[in-house]
């Protein structure tokens, strides 16, 4: 082998950053776990790659990403020196490069089926040049009543065979969580799904309501791969639904995907393209959007503001999500699913969301129980989140007994679900009643905790 040559591409970022070797370890770190990596990365190590030596992925694209928020400009794992050396292109490489959509999504959901290849997946980082918008045609007036601007009479929103898999998966993840079946959903995409998507022999395109119906299932696909802790697979997922949703000339379902994106570049502490991917979502759905699709594009942009500290805009979105809300049921009760319905608890959570980053935690408590009042029994992932806000909100208010009483309920529903997102939640609330480890009930709570989360942490998600 060679000599390692210095890293100067890396050493002139750090310079331009202001950051020393210790600074980068750290907030690499940081961002690792909110990917749910468990980095211990110090100054030796940074002085490793400044001599030469390359982490491996993700690490190289934590790095890039970390140097985009510290500069405030998009920053390439290219330009970090850390990249992989030109043709040593990994089975992850072919799967996401693939020219073809249809090739990609195929690709991408065999290799999310297959275990041991997901996680290899998962260690290529999304970035947000990975997003290109594209144009649309003119919009056309949207016709009340009828999701995606369709009339009676016309196409369904979705290919009917399409829209039921969407409702059996969607109500499987509300349940569940995102652990729960999700090769299956893959698998079922790529050997079912992805035939009817490819070029008829004329020339054609897919019928609208197959490459709608498609995009939905990667939709679902992405946010099941997030909650389970594998947001770049999410994100890729997401990016099909894009593709599919533009090639299909569906507003509706594009803004819907991009909304998603956006909350999840918030969990992970990614505000730029929270912000950049809220707001487009409501340029792309413009006057075309139903009721139910404004509303949730609102309260995805309410949520966003609210933890940038925008106070007045994240009122403004708050309101304006609620009352195209009452504006659908006002105009009757249109198809039932999840991507034609925005169901009230829904609504009231983010509410309670909002409310809470603003720093009015009354009026988010109030929220999270009338949210609770309205959610289906059945449904442990949204109980779990919701209970886990209360009790940790209940916790800053002063009220011990109230706290313990939600905790209580997360117990019962948890041990349902399989999800990430779900076991951060009880871990912070875990850590939210340390300071009472004298107290009998709140001492009992967390060691059932500890005991549950480790159990959890010894499976597979």
């Amino acid at each position: 082998m060679g000599r390692r040559r210095p890293n100067r591409q890396l050493a002139a970022l750090l310079a331009e950053s202001g950051w020393s070797a210790g600074e980068l370890a750290r907030a690499v770190n940081a961002l690792g776990t909110k990917y749910g990596l468990r980095l211990r990365y110090d100054r030796t190590a940074v002085a490793h790659w400044l001599e030469g030596s390359r982490p491996r992925p993700p690490v190289p694209g934590l790095v890039a990403q970390v140097f985009g928020r510290r500069l405030g400009r998009a920053v390439h794992v290219g330009e970090t020196g850390l990249a992989t050396a030109a043709g040593a292109g990994t089975s992850a490489d072919t799967v996401l490069r693939a020219d073809d959509p249809v090739e990609r999504l195929t690709a991408l959901c065999r290799a999310d089926a297959d275990p041991a290849r997901r996680l290899a997946l998962n260690r290529e980082m999304f970035t947000a040049v990975d997003v290109r918008f594209p144009t649309w045609p003119p919009a056309e007036e949207p016709r009340p009543g009828r999701p995606g601007g369709t009339a009676p009479g016309e196409a369904p929103y979705a290919d009917e065979r399409l829209a039921d898999m969407v409702t059996v998966f969607a109500d499987l993840a509300d349940k569940y969580g995102g652990a729960h079946a999700r090769s299956a959903l893959a698998t079922y995409i790529a050997d079912d799904v992805s035939p009817r998507l490819v070029l008829s022999p004329d020339g054609g395109t897919a019928d609208p309501t197959v490459l709608t119906g498609s995009a939905c299932l990667m939709h679902l696909l992405g946010m099941m791969a997030a909650d389970a802790g594998l947001p770049n697979i999410g994100y890729h997922c997401f990016r099909s639904a894009l593709d599919l949703a533009h090639r299909a000339d569906n507003r509706n379902v594009y803004a819907i995907t991009l909304r998603t994106m956006a909350v999840l570049a918030l969990r992970l502490d990614d505000m730029t393209r929270a912000r950049q991917w809220s707001q487009y979502a409501l340029d792309v759905a413009a006057d075309t959007a139903t009721c139910h699709v404004r509303s949730y594009l609102h309260a995805g942009r309410a949520v966003v503001r609210a933890a940038d500290g925008e106070r007045a805009a994240a009122l403004a979105d708050l309101l304006a999500a609620e009352r195209s809300h009452e504006a659908e049921a006002d105009a009757g009760a249109g198809p039932l699913g999840p991507f034609t319905r925005y169901p009230p608890a829904a609504v009231l959570y983010q509410r309670g969301e909002v409310l809470l980053s603003l720093g009015d935690r009354s009026q988010a408590v109030t929220a999270f129980r009338q949210s609770l009042a309205l959610r289906p029994p059945a449904h442990h992932i949204a109980r779990v989140l919701t209970h886990a806000q209360l009790a940790g909100t209940l916790l800053a208010l002063g009220e011990l007994d109230a706290a313990l009483d939600q905790c209580r309920q997360i117990l019962e529903h948890y041990p349902h679900t399989a999800s990430r997102r779900t076991t951060t939640a009880l871990t912070a609330v875990r850590r939210s009643l340390a300071p009472y480890r004298r107290h009998p009930q709140a001492r009992e709570i967390r060691d059932r905790i500890v005991h549950l989360t480790r159990r959890t942490s010894a499976s597979s998600l």
